[in-house]
């Protein structure tokens, strides 16, 4: 369940006067990345959360690459 944002509705009409059709600046899927964001956070020691989230996010990301069958070129060896 979800709570609707009526607020928004508020400023709708200057939004599409300046951006255009309201479809096109949806913000639920950026929303749903705070829950990503929030639960990479829960085992951070907080002295440094942006750092301990940043280096979970690129260990995510090499994971999803190799399993992706993606490779690194190595430029030491041919």
């Amino acid at each position: 369940l979800t709570k609707a944002k009526f607020h928004f509705i508020v400023h709708l009409p200057m939004f599409i006067r300046r951006f255009g059709s309201a479809i096109l600046f949806s913000t639920e899927r950026y929303e749903s990345f705070n829950g990503v964001y929030h639960l990479s956070s829960v085992y951070s020691n907080r002295q440094a959360p942006s750092r301990d989230t940043c280096r979970l996010f690129a260990e995510q990301d090499n994971v999803k690459h190799v399993v992706s069958g993606g490779t690194w070129h190595d430029s030491t060896t041919q």
